[in-house]
């Protein structure tokens, strides 16, 4: 998670590479920023294994500040894997916002990126409002439904046989290779690391809100986990299940974990924002109106580094050839179903992209109609805006899939 805001300039601020003399101090001034309350088993659980990649800032020799990173595969528009850093652990102490801190964080960690040859970096935001000004823009879209168990159905009913509960053992060996199946073919998939799995898998009674443990409905090609919230009124169950994990790759599964998670009784409603923007379920049921979509916001936000090989690691959905101007930087696109090709030129450009609105358009999430629309993509040309809103649109939405 990340929260930080900087507006005015700190004199004597000093940006370095932290240590792991440094982790303790870490996890402190994210409490303080967060107001959370973490314990030494959290700091074993974060720092012991796989700890992030981090920066610090120091005012005056004190810690005042934090950015870091960790690393992902990310999947594209087109099948492609390329590596990401994921940034997360951003805060800065609330005696030192608004001075600069963070705008010094990242321009450091930015500059670093580019410099390694990162062609883009990625993450989540507490705030929707701190890092569209580093060039970051929306590129995943999250809501949260509640389904009615009790009056939802599936109006053909399927067969579900394949569908079992796993214990914790066995769900752990079985869940990374159906979870990378999902990433490979889901624009903006990240991937997950074993230590990241085996995190996942410690469960801490610390971190269930109060829900039960974690359960394991799993099929051949997909499988989700949920927690269960217990509630009896005047001895009549009901209870919520929540799922906190859904990665299914076919359509057979999808149907049949549903026939089994809407068929369990005792459970009132089932709420997630897991379920991607453009899951299939209200349709596959005999009342659509039973899945609700309650809220709704950004996901993951992506910020192009290095724009022409960017552009060049994905598959358009129609064949495009324009000159782009990106704040200042023109580069000329060849791109189509099979891929593409992106180079510096001279020419004159032809259309004109914010940043951000790359970061947003670039899996898939934001069309370029719309985006124009927003002032954000400019042209003379609408032709060719009605060729690059096909290009860069993709057959589903994308969905990260791993919060960081």
């Amino acid at each position: 998670m990340i929260a930080a805001n900087a507006h005015t300039a700190l004199v004597d601020i000093e940006i370095r590479q932290a240590g792991p003399d440094d982790f303790r101090e870490i996890m402190r001034i994210d409490g303080v920023s967060f107001g959370a309350s973490y314990t030494e088993q959290d700091f074993e659980d974060i720092f012991g294994d796989e700890p992030p990649n981090c920066l610090i800032a120091q005012d005056g020799g004190q810690l005042v500040g934090i950015a870091g990173d960790y690393r992902f595969r990310m999947t594209v528009p087109g099948g492609r894997s390329l590596e990401v850093p994921g940034v997360t652990w951003v805060s800065v102490l609330p005696t030192h916002r608004r001075r600069g801190v963070l705008r010094a964080l990242m321009q450091h960690q930015l500059a670093g990126y580019a410099a390694a040859g990162e062609l883009a970096s990625v993450l989540t935001a507490s705030e929707g409002g701190i890092y569209g000004r580093f060039g970051y823009g929306p590129s995943t879209q999250s809501v949260k439904v509640s389904i009615n168990r009790r009056m939802a159905n599936l109006r053909t009913p399927v067969d579900s046989s394949k569908v079992e509960f796993l214990p914790p053992e066995i769900a752990r060996t079985r869940l990374p290779e159906l979870h990378e199946r999902w990433r490979a073919q889901q624009s903006g998939g990240l991937s997950r690391t074993e230590s990241w799995w085996n995190h996942l898998f410690l469960d801490r009674e610390s971190h269930r809100g109060g829900l039960s443990g974690k359960f394991y409905l799993v099929h051949p090609d997909g499988y989700l986990s949920y927690r269960v919230g217990e509630q009896w009124d005047d001895g009549h169950a009901n209870n919520r299940c929540v799922i906190v994990d859904y990665r299914i790759s076919t359509a057979a599964a999808h149907a049949a974990l549903w026939q089994v998670l809407l068929g369990m009784d005792l459970f009132s409603v089932i709420d997630s924002w897991e379920l991607p923007i453009d899951d299939p379920l209200a349709l596959l049921l005999d009342d659509p109106r039973q899945l609700r979509i309650v809220a709704g916001k950004d996901g993951m936000w992506l910020r192009p580094i290095h724009c022409a090989e960017l552009l060049a690691a994905r598959s358009y959905r129609a064949e495009v050839e324009a000159v782009i101007d990106i704040e200042g930087e023109r580069l000329l696109l060849q791109a189509g179903p099979d891929g593409a090709q992106c180079q510096p030129t001279d020419q004159s450009a032809t259309v004109s992209f914010a940043l951000a609105a790359l970061g947003s358009s670039y899996l898939g999430a934001h069309r370029v109609h719309t985006l124009a629309r927003a002032g954000q993509v400019r042209s003379e040309d609408a032709g060719l805006l009605e060729r690059l809103d096909l290009a860069f649109s993709t057959d589903r939405m994308p969905c990260y899939g791993t919060g960081f």
